[in-house]
């Protein structure tokens, strides 16, 4: 099934997910004029704590993927319990 379960939110992990790869890219261009010239130019200690935070959401992306697949039949209850182990490790 691939998920689904929560479809009516249009999958929203990975919206989440994109969010987090978008926040990233963000980041990286901090000092780098988009086609209008402008950047934000965050302060080192913002752009550290949005650093901070790129892997929260990341990780609640794949909680939120997990959930889906537990109540759309792609995830058993131990595939389930051992992939909230890895994220809750750490692990990829």
């Amino acid at each position: 099934m691939s998920g689904g379960k929560f479809n009516d939110n249009g999958y929203v992990y990975y919206k989440v997910q994109q969010f987090a790869d978008e926040l990233q890219n963000l980041i990286d261009n901090n000092t780098v004029p988009d086609e209008y010239g402008y950047y934000p130019e965050y302060r080192e200690d913002v752009i550290t704590a949005l650093r901070e935070q790129v892997p929260q959401i990341n990780r609640i992306a794949r909680i939120m993927k997990a959930i889906d697949y537990l109540y759309s039949g792609d995830h058993g209850e131990d595939s389930f319990l051992n992939e909230m182990k890895r994220v809750e490790g750490g692990d990829d």
